[in-house]
C-alpha cells in the first residue's frame, strides 16, 4: 500500500517498478492536485483576445465555453520551468488559429512544473491524469470527436502528452487523435519502459521531433531513441545550427534580456523543436524529410530519394502511415529554418592533365540557380579544406535556400597557403583542380542537371584567375559562373543533361 497513492477521480499512482529502477532511481509521488492545479485556458477565433478557462470541476464552464465542437482541438503542454504564459506557447496557439478555425488549450501547470525536476518528473503523471479528465469531459458535453484532439507538449510535456493519451484510453476508452513531441525530455525517461514515457500507443498517430539528444552528462536534454510513428531528427538531432554563436547573439536573439538571453544559449538545441514546429505550421517551404538508417548516410547522399519512398513533411503537416520510421532533414541556422535540400556530386578528372598535376587541397563553395533565376546562398561541400585526387567522387547533401528545379550554379574554388606549412606551397606551378562532371540535384522538384567536360578545356583551369596561388602567402579565391553549367568558356556552355 505505501507504493500507491490516489488522488480520485484521477486515479492512483504506483511509484515501484517500472516506475522506479535502474534508468529512474528516484521515483516519487505526484504532488497533490490542488497544489499542481493545472489551468486550462481556451482560445478560439473569435476569442483570441479573450481567453476563457475551463474548470475541472466545474461542467457549466465547459457547457458555457465559446468552443466550436466541429473544429480540430489542440492542447499546448510546457515542460520544466515554464508556463503557459511563455512567447513560445502564444505563438502556437496564434499560427494555429491562423491556420485554420480550431480550438486551442494551453494546459499551464506553472505550479508544478518547478524544482526539484525529479518531482516536475512526477508530477506530469497527475497532470497527464488530469488532462485526460478534461479531454473526456470535452467530448462527452460538447460531443467534441476525439479524432479531433491534437496534444503538443515539450519536453516534460511531451511525456505528459503520453499520459494524456494513455489515460483516456484506459480510463475513458476513447483513443487520442494525435501527440506531437517536441523534444520529449531525455533524464528519467530514457530507456525505460513504453508506459513511463511517449510511445506509439498514446494515440492513433505520434511524431517527435528530436532536437537534443546527446547524452545528458554531455549537455543534452532530449531524448535519442524513437518514440513516435515518425522521429524527425533534424540536423542529427543535435548540435543545431545557429546555437555555438555564443552568449551574446542570445542575448540579443531576446531583445537584449540578459537572463532569457542565458536560457536560450544554455538551451538552445532544446528550444529549437518548438520553434522548428512554430514554422512548419503555416509556411509555405515543403520541409521534407527522408527515412534513413543513420544520420551519416542520409548527408552522404545515400538515401536521397522521395519518388520510392515516402517522406514525410516536417512538423504540422506530417501524415501517418503504415510505418515507423526515423527521418532526417537539414535546417538553416536562424529564421526562416526550412531549407531545401541538395544532392552535390563532383567527379575530379583523372585525364592525363590531372594526374600530371595531382591532387590538391581546397574548398569547394557552390551556389545553385534555380530556373526562376532565384539564387541559393553560399554552401560549403566541407566544412574545412580537402584533399581533391584525381579519379576521386565526392558526395554530400546540403541544405540551402528553394530556388526550385536547378538551372545553373556558381561555383568557387579557394586554395588557402600558410607561410608554417610548405606543403601547402606552391612556388612553382599554379594550384587547380580539374572536374570531369558536377551533378546536382534537389530533392523537394525531384529535379537535377548534369554537366560534362569539355575534352580539351578542362574544367576550374582559367590561368588568369587563379594566377595569384603562386604566393603562398595569399588566400586566394577563384569564382566562376556557370550558365548553362558551362565553366569557363562560351564553348563549354551545352551538353546540359536532366536527371
Amino acid at each position: 500500500w505505501y507504493m500507491w497513492r490516489c488522488y480520485e477521480p484521477f486515479g492512483c499512482f504506483y511509484i515501484g517498478p517500472p516506475w522506479s529502477g535502474e534508468d529512474r532511481p528516484v521515483s516519487t509521488f505526484p504532488a497533490r492536485p490542488d497544489s499542481i492545479n493545472p489551468h486550462y485556458i481556451l482560445y478560439t477565433r473569435e476569442q483570441t483576445g479573450k481567453p476563457y478557462e475551463l474548470k475541472i470541476d466545474g461542467n457549466s464552464t465547459i457547457r458555457k465555453s465559446p468552443l466550436n465542437k466541429k473544429n480540430n482541438l489542440y492542447f499546448i503542454i510546457h515542460g520544466f520551468l515554464d508556463n503557459g504564459d511563455k512567447t513560445w506557447v502564444l505563438r502556437v496557439m496564434k499560427e494555429l488559429l491562423l491556420r485554420e478555425d480550431c480550438n486551442v488549450v494551453i494546459v499551464n501547470w506553472l505550479a508544478g512544473a518547478g524544482p526539484p525536476y525529479t518531482q516536475a518528473v512526477a508530477n506530469t503523471r497527475l497532470v497527464g491524469a488530469m488532462t485526460a479528465r478534461m479531454a473526456a469531459l470535452l467530448i462527452e458535453i460538447t460531443e467534441l470527436l476525439p479524432s479531433k484532439m491534437h496534444c503538443i507538449g515539450h519536453s516534460l510535456g511531451a511525456h505528459t502528452c503520453g499520459y494524456v493519451g494513455f489515460h483516456l484510453r484506459v480510463r475513458y476508452n476513447y483513443t487520442l487523435a494525435r501527440i506531437t513531441g517536441l523534444d520529449p525530455a531525455e533524464p528519467h525517461f530514457s530507456n525505460t519502459h513504453p508506459m513511463v514515457r511517449l510511445d506509439p500507443t498514446d494515440a492513433n498517430f505520434v511524431t517527435a521531433i528530436h532536437t537534443d539528444c546527446d547524452l545528458f552528462i554531455s549537455g543534452g536534454l532530449g531524448i535519442s531513441q524513437p518514440v513516435g510513428h515518425i522521429d524527425f531528427y533534424p540536423n542529427s538531432g543535435r548540435n543545431q545550427p545557429g546555437c555555438n554563436e555564443g552568449v551574446l547573439n542570445s542575448i540579443t536573439l531576446e531583445r537584449g534580456s540578459f537572463i532569457r538571453g542565458i536560457k536560450r544559449f544554455l538551451g538552445c538545441n532544446h528550444i529549437r523543436s518548438y520553434e522548428y514546429f512554430i514554422e512548419s505550421i503555416n509556411t509555405p517551404c515543403p520541409f521534407l524529410a527522408v527515412p534513413c538508417s543513420s544520420w551519416d548516410k542520409f548527408q552522404e547522399g545515400s538515401c536521397f530519394d522521395c519518388v520510392n519512398q515516402y517522406c514525410p513533411r516536417f512538423g504540422l503537416d506530417a501524415q501517418p502511415g503504415n510505418y515507423h520510421a526515423s527521418v532526417y532533414l537539414m535546417t538553416g541556422s536562424d529564421k526562416p529554418f526550412c531549407k531545401a535540400h541538395y544532392k552535390l556530386t563532383i567527379n575530379i578528372s583523372k585525364t592525363n592533365e590531372s594526374l600530371l598535376h595531382g591532387g590538391e587541397v581546397g574548398l569547394f563553395v557552390v551556389r545553385v540557380i534555380g530556373v526562376n533565376g532565384k539564387k541559393t546562398e553560399e554552401m560549403q561541400l566541407s566544412p574545412t579544406s580537402k584533399y581533391y585526387e584525381p579519379g576521386s567522387t565526392h558526395t554530400i547533401v546540403l541544405p540551402g535556400d528553394v530556388v526550385g528545379k536547378p538551372h545553373s550554379v556558381e561555383i568557387i574554388w579557394k586554395y588557402e597557403t600558410r607561410v608554417w606549412n610548405p606543403l601547402t606551397w606552391r612556388l612553382f606551378h599554379t594550384p587547380r583542380v580539374y572536374i570531369d562532371m558536377l551533378t546536382v540535384k534537389n530533392l523537394e522538384t525531384d529535379h537535377g542537371s548534369v554537366q560534362h567536360s569539355d575534352s580539351v578545356f578542362p574544367w576550374l583551369v582559367v590561368d588568369e584567375l587563379i594566377q595569384c596561388n603562386v604566393f603562398p602567402w595569399l588566400y586566394s579565391v577563384v569564382q566562376i559562373l556557370c550558365p548553362k553549367w558551362g565553366f569557363a568558356t562560351p564553348s563549354q556552355r551545352d551538353g546540359v543533361e536532366s536527371v
